[in-house]
């Protein structure tokens, strides 16, 4: 504009129309009159030519607002001090009606304060702006702060925190007091992603964008702990134009505890798969070797018969039968790791039964060993086969005794009463009442990888000749089949200690059964049979048949054998009234020994049965008592136990049912 002439009114006109403030000018005094234009009359919402002085405008606002403009206005005319203030009219409408009222001084030439002026704005949009944005930003922080497993952190541009949730509190440790002003790789970033966290972020930061996928990462606690999370990561611009980076976590703590319960339940499951698979091996074995070891003891007993004392043969024949006596008690231990071999259940005094078997084992231990029960519940009973809780402490036992180190050691064993809650399913076990049977030692300890295969048959660390690799394997067949469970806790250097699981008894004892018959060797006929018996023998192995024959024969016995069940059906048919007793194998090719009973039941229902078998499992034992058969006799057993039951009972007497 040409600064040579006054502007023109017109231009005036336009540019008061057309602006958004309200102008007003006030002289000093008593008489000072009040000049506002159109637009502070629209802002005002007062009524035309009713604004004379600026008390006139302080009277449309609102109680609250009105004394600090006063006192403002006067401070203005007073001491020449220009202000700005929000001020809130009292007319009601839909939405709240703002004022924002800007003065300064008018000053003569000697300074002194002549007028005021200033303009007025209506500032309702923006405030009700502004309310919403503080509304949704209480909203956004309530529910930052209301997620309780979601860790919200914001930071500057020199990582520093700005922000901090309640869920940052509770993921790291670090309270908002503490984490507020501390930088990232300070507070939660492990030692080794340090620089690559600091590189990475000064990158995000200086450009603006973040070049790392959400992604799982595993940050730190205040106390140390490792903290999975799920990691993401924005970045946003302050007011100011700095970058800021945000970071929302995802916590994974209980998905990765999860993770790893079902790892050791995979893991479990398929140890406890192998190991069933090796029990149905071991049991088939022990079947087979059963008949075998049969045969040999039988043969060797039956050689020995035939010899003077002084014969040169005896001595390796002794040698044979000790062979073999070992070879059973192998077989015995692998059946009861496969659990076919069955039980003889009775109510036992867990603490009494302990305490009995620990005398007998001290004897045997040198006395650089200390053997001592720490504590033992005497209210706590058991239904259990007593001979093979035994085994299982003398297992124990000795395997601690084995670990301890040349100068000796100390092996406690403690009973006690618990209850196994839900959440244990590396036991696999049911909830309830146990009674828990440990042996600790301070021995050598187990490494990891000895502990995976500790309970696989036929596994030792023990050298040749000095170890069979059954002893633990034992223990897990029969504490398995007791419905109990075996765990270890073990550290290399710091010893180890194995915990049997056992349900508390809680009903009806069950009593053992009566010993069978002790009778070693063949036994010579009762005086009272006159006449030979003739006995029939069915088995599909050769060798058993003839090795039988030998047996009953030399006992005064007339044998009639069979290789199988129809082709002794047929003898029966053809010589049943001269057969005084049947003894049969179990497991034969087409039907078994089962089958002949239940033929024999229609056909000779009279005649007394004996089964032979190379196991026993509590199946077969109910499927005999069921039919009613004469007696159940283990393989292995056969040279004792056969002869010496014919007899009993051909001479009158009810032969043995036991086994």
């Amino acid at each position: 504009m040409d600064r040579g002439h006054a502007p023109d009114p017109r231009l005036l006109q336009i540019a008061a129309t057309f602006s958004e403030l309200g102008a007003w000018r006030q002289d000093c005094g008593v008489a000072g009159v009040l000049h506002a234009c159109g637009t502070s009359y629209q802002i005002l919402r007062a009524p035309p030519d009713s604004l004379h002085t600026l008390a006139d405008c302080w009277a449309l606002m609102q109680d609250a607002d009105r004394d600090s403009v006063i006192a403002a206005q006067a401070r203005c005319e007073s001491q020449g001090l220009a202000y700005a203030l929000d001020l809130r009219l009292k007319q009601r409408a839909t939405v709240p009606l703002w004022v924002r009222v800007q003065a300064e001084p008018v000053l003569d030439e000697q300074g002194r304060v002549t007028a005021t002026q200033g303009v007025f704005r209506d500032i309702s949009a923006a405030k009700l702006a502004e309310a919403s944005l503080q509304e949704s930003e209480m909203r956004f922080r309530a529910l930052i702060e209301g997620v309780e497993r979601v860790s919200v952190q914001g930071y500057d541009s020199q990582r520093r925190v700005i922000f901090w949730n309640k869920a940052s509190e509770r993921l790291y440790g670090f309270s908002a007091e503490e984490a507020i002003g501390q930088k990232l790789e300070d507070l939660i970033i492990p030692p080794e992603m340090r620089e690559l966290v600091i590189a990475g972020t000064q990158q995000w930061l200086q450009s603006g964008v973040v070049s790392v996928p959400a992604e799982e990462l595993v940050l730190r606690h205040k106390n140390g702990s490792p903290v999975p999370v799920f990691s993401s990561h924005s970045m946003q611009r302050s007011g100011s134009g700095e970058a800021l980076l945000y970071c929302v976590d995802v916590d994974l703590s209980e998905r990765v505890q999860a993770e790893a319960v079902r790892h050791q339940l995979e893991l479990r499951l398929r140890e406890a798969q192998k190991l069933e698979a090796l029990g149905t091996m071991a049991g088939g074995i022990a079947h087979d070797f059963n008949n075998v070891l049969g045969a040999i003891l039988a043969n060797v007993s039956l050689a020995s018969a035939l010899l003077a004392e002084d014969h040169p043969a005896r001595q390796p024949l002794r040698l044979i039968s000790r062979g073999g006596e070992r070879a059973r008690s192998m077989v015995q231990k692998m059946l009861a790791f496969s659990r076919h071999a069955p039980h003889s259940l009775e109510v036992i005094p867990l603490a009494e039964q302990v305490k009995d078997n620990l005398a007998l084992l001290q004897a045997s231990l040198p006395p650089r060993v200390s053997l001592r029960i720490v504590e033992a519940d005497e209210s706590l009973r058991v239904e259990a086969d007593a001979s093979e809780l035994q085994q299982v402490l003398f297992n124990l036992c000795t395997n601690a005794w084995q670990a301890l180190p040349a100068q000796g050691g100390k092996i406690e064993v403690g009973l006690r009463a618990c209850h196994l809650p839900e959440d244990r399913p590396e036991l696999d076990l049911p909830a309830g009442d146990y009674a828990h049977l440990f042996v600790r030692d301070d021995g050598s300890g187990i490494s990891e990888e000895t502990r995976a295969r500790i309970f696989e048959p036929f596994f030792t660390t023990k050298p040749v000749e000095q170890g069979t690799g059954l002893g633990l394997s034992v223990v897990h067949g029969i504490v398995r089949s007791h419905r109990g469970a075996v765990a270890l806790e073990s550290q290399l250097g710091a010893g180890s200690c194995f915990s049997v699981y056992l349900p508390s008894y809680t009903g009806a004892a069950v009593q053992a059964p009566s010993p069978g018959p002790q009778a070693h060797g063949p036994a010579a006929l009762p005086a009272q049979i006159a006449v030979r018996p003739q006995v029939l023998y069915v088995d599909d192995d050769e060798v058993m048949r003839l090795t039988v024959e030998g047996l009953l024969r030399r006992a005064g016995y007339r044998v009639l054998l069979c290789a199988s069940v129809d082709e002794a059906l047929a003898s029966l048919a053809a010589y049943g009234q001269d057969i005084a007793v049947v003894v049969s194998d179990y497991n034969m090719p087409g039907r078994d020994g089962l089958g002949l009973a239940k033929a024999m039941q229609s056909s000779h229902p009279q005649l007394p049965l004996f089964l032979s078998t190379g196991y026993v499992s509590e199946h077969l034992q109910q499927q005999v008592q069921a039919m009613g058969l004469a007696r159940l006799i283990k393989k292995e057993h056969l040279l004792d136990e056969l002869v010496p039951s014919i007899t009993q009972l051909l001479a009158g007497g009810n032969a043995p049912r036991s086994w």
